[in-house]
C-alpha cells in the first residue's frame, strides 16, 4: 500500500475516474496543487491509509463508477479507510489529495510500482531547480506529459519529486547571466571610484608637498 504525504494548498479539482491503462501500480497524476491517485483494485473490500481526508471512488474496468460504502477511522495521524462494494470489481480506486510548492512526496512499500505523471508543460531533473529522488527506473511520455516510473522498490522508499515549468531552466540561467552582468558593472564602478579617489588623494599630496618646498 502506498502512503502519500502532501501539504495543503489551493484546492483545484482535476479529472476524476480516469480509466486504468494497464499499469500495474499506483499512478499519481499531478496538477499544480493537487494529485489524482489511481490504485488498481480487484475484489470487493479495500483498505487505504491516507494522510488527509478524501472522497474515494471505485470504477470498474470499463470506467463505470461502482457504488460503495466507506468507513474511515483516524488513528495515529492517518485516516484509515475501508471501502466495500456489494460486487466483485476489477478496476481501480480513485481519489485526490493536495500538494504544494510544486513538490510531490510519497512513500512506496517494498516491491511496489509507482508512476508519477507531471503536469503538462512541466519537467524535472535540473540540479538547481529540482529533480526526482530516487532516480526513476523509467521515463516515458504520456500524451504531452512526462511520466516517471519506479518499477519495483527494493525496500520501503520515499519518493520525492520537485517539478517546474519547461522554460524555467532557461529563464533561471538568463537571470543568473543578468545578475552576473550587473555584479560586473557594480564592481567596475566600484573600482573606478577607488581609482578616482586615489588620484584625487595623490594630487592633494603633491600639492601639499609643493607648498612645503616653497615655504623652505
Amino acid at each position: 500500500m502506498l502512503l502519500a504525504l502532501f501539504l495543503i494548498q489551493i484546492h483545484v479539482p482535476i479529472s476524476q475516474g480516469m480509466m486504468a491503462d494497464g499499469f500495474n501500480g499506483t499512478t499519481y497524476i499531478l496538477a499544480k496543487s493537487e494529485a489524482e491517485v489511481i490504485v488498481p483494485a480487484n475484489g470487493s473490500s479495500f483498505n487505504l491509509t491516507l494522510p488527509l481526508k478524501s472522497e474515494i471512488r471505485l470504477f470498474d474496468s470499463q470506467g463505470a463508477e461502482v457504488p460503495v460504502e466507506t468507513t474511515v477511522h483516524f488513528w495515529r495521524g492517518s485516516h484509515q479507510y475501508q471501502v466495500v462494494s456489494e460486487e466483485q470489481v476489477e478496476g481501480h480506486l480513485n481519489y485526490t489529495l493536495p500538494i504544494a510548492d510544486q513538490r510531490f512526496v510519497a512513500s512506496a512499500d517494498e516491491g511496489a510500482a509507482v508512476r508519477v505523471i507531471l503536469p503538462a508543460g512541466y519537467a524535472t531533473g535540473d540540479p538547481l531547480l529540482g529533480k526526482a529522488r530516487p532516480k526513476p527506473d523509467e521515463v516515458e511520455t504520456v500524451g504531452n506529459r512526462t511520466a516517471l516510473i519506479w518499477t519495483s522498490a527494493a525496500k520501503r522508499t520515499m519518493i520525492d519529486v520537485t517539478f517546474y515549468r519547461d522554460d524555467a531552466p532557461r529563464a533561471f540561467r538568463l537571470f543568473l547571466l543578468l545578475l552576473s552582468f550587473l555584479a560586473g558593472v557594480l564592481a567596475l564602478e566600484h573600482l573606478t571610484s577607488i581609482r578616482r579617489l586615489r588620484s584625487v588623494r595623490e594630487e592633494a599630496d603633491e600639492g601639499r608637498d609643493d607648498k612645503e618646498v616653497e615655504s623652505e
